[in-house]
């Protein structure tokens, strides 16, 4: 992924088509707490994201809002 901006738009699609409001997606949303994505769901999103890439599920649960997974996501890169 090559700017904040794409990724996030990225991030934005796929939760939208894993069935999320969009107008509910916010940068500052929480996953868990304001959009209800689950650990097994947010490993799925990131492989989708970023195929091939490791997910460590250990990092994985510092990943708390939608910015946090777009900063994830750019650090894979």
């Amino acid at each position: 992924m090559t700017s904040t901006k794409s990724t996030y738009g990225h991030v934005h699609d796929v939760l939208v088509e894993v069935g999320l409001e969009p107008s509910e997606i916010t940068s500052g949303a929480a996953l868990r707490a304001d959009l209800g994505v689950d650990s097994a769901e947010l490993v799925e999103i990131v492989t989708e994201l970023a195929p091939g890439s490791k997910v460590d599920g250990k990092v994985l649960k510092s990943v708390v809002t939608v910015a946090d997974l777009v900063v994830f996501l750019d650090n894979l890169a």
